[in-house]
């Protein structure tokens, strides 16, 4: 805890170049791809350290996870682990994640086309903390590292802070502020989420988010549904005004008592053509 409050402390006097949220390029997990990336309300492991850290609160666990995800288009390839911890303390719930991404992206330049290699480095900590029986806060503090070839490359701390309440056992509302310390500019805008899902007959979960990037919104929407033996199958749709894509993702996952298996799919049907297939372990220790 000691050290948790001295990084969150160092990374708020401390001024730092800017780097956009962009959840395509972080450790966000299978279930997150293929739900469009609507998890700000009901996101868990590495999902909620992404999208929104107060929603580790919700469930009482203990997640050991690995994630890879491949980048058609630019050729990236996204590696992460993380660890989430709300199981041993009713009132805490705490998350460690590292996650390295490697590509090669094509550009447009001076009459040709150029490609360069690119890493992005994540690693960052998380802490919900349940402040009411239905109301959680969280935050999440992470150093990033970005370097592309032969170009000045950027580095520093940042965070996001979040919070969930549960509405009655049927909805869960999110909000969520990222990249609070770092600069921003019309390149990089503010970005703030809020998203709502619902419960139904314990089988179905649908959501629906909104992220402002600056002025620009990003929709998302998705939804999921438990079949009999723990399969569990996904879906999810998207349009990011920022970048000017419209997207749509699939899923299946197999969930037991001690570990799960997911994979998704996500492909650009507006701008550029990308698709994104994940796939994600996770290890239930307690």
């Amino acid at each position: 805890m000691k050290f948790l409050l001295f990084l969150i402390f160092f990374m708020l006097v401390t001024p730092m170049s800017a780097m956009a949220f962009d959840p395509w390029s972080e450790p966000m997990g299978a279930r997150g791809l293929a739900l469009g990336g609507a998890v700000i309300a009901t996101g868990t492991g590495s999902d909620a350290m992404t999208t929104n850290p107060a929603s580790m609160s919700l469930i009482k666990s203990y997640i050991w996870e690995s994630y890879y995800r491949y980048n058609s288009v630019d050729k990236g390839h996204v590696a992460q682990t993380a660890l989430v911890d709300s199981f041993k303390n009713p009132r805490f719930a705490a998350g460690a994640y590292y996650a390295i991404s490697m590509a090669e992206p094509t550009a447009f330049y001076n009459g040709s086309n150029l490609t360069r290699d690119e890493t992005y480095m994540k690693g960052g900590l998380a802490l919900s903390i349940l402040v009411w029986d239905n109301i959680a806060i969280g935050v999440n503090g992470y150093y990033y590292d970005y370097s592309p070839e032969d170009l000045p490359g950027k580095s520093g701390f940042s965070m996001d802070v979040g919070m969930v309440a549960r509405i009655g056992k049927l909805f869960t509302v999110g909000a969520v502020a990222y990249d609070l310390i770092t600069d921003h500019d019309d390149a990089y805008p503010w970005s703030f989420g809020a998203g709502a899902a619902i419960f139904l007959m314990k089988m179905f979960t649908l959501e629906a988010d909104i992220v402002m990037e600056g002025s620009k919104p990003w929709y998302k929407g998705g939804g999921e549904i438990l079949l009999g033996e723990g399969l569990i199958l996904r879906g999810g749709y998207g349009r990011r005004e920022s970048k000017g894509i419209q997207y749509f993702g699939a899923g299946v996952g197999y969930i037991t008592k001690k570990s799960s298996i997911e994979f998704s799919i996500m492909q650009n049907v507006e701008g550029s053509k990308n698709t994104f297939v994940g796939v994600d372990l996770r290890f239930f220790l307690r």
